[in-house]
């Protein structure tokens, strides 16, 4: 059974936190992955200063109180990404990406990382 948990600090953006839990459901779903956990902060402009920020899981961390492989945590700030007309699914898709060790430093891995997106977004109709 998959744990998807979004927290929000900030009320101005709590009614979104529905919205994105089923977002997360059915990426998921069509990530193919089972029996895993993942934790989405929504946060203001107070606590962080960019649009998403992804923090992974290190390999082998012990996570006694989970029953699912815990992924890691994912931070989206609505106000920052409202402010700069982004797409707040879009985003939410890039920091799962994160969470599972794709990256956009190196060219190739950009590519593979775009790749994956945009085949995500056309099955999340966005």
């Amino acid at each position: 059974m998959n744990k998807i948990l979004v927290i929000s600090p900030e009320k101005e953006v709590d009614h979104l936190a529905p919205f994105i839990k089923k977002k997360a459901q059915i990426l998921i779903k069509l990530l193919k992955l089972k029996n895993i956990g993942v934790e989405v902060y929504l946060v203001g402009d107070e606590l962080m200063k960019k649009n998403v920020l992804a923090f992974p899981v290190p390999k082998n961390f012990p996570h006694p109180d989970m029953k699912v492989n815990f992924l890691g945590e994912i931070y989206l700030n609505p106000e920052y990404i409202k402010r700069h007309n982004e797409n707040l699914v879009y985003l939410l898709t890039h920091g799962f990406l994160h969470l599972l060790g794709y990256g956009h430093k190196k060219k190739n891995d950009r590519i593979k990382m775009e790749n994956k997106e945009q085949a995500l977004l056309q099955r999340l109709a966005i």
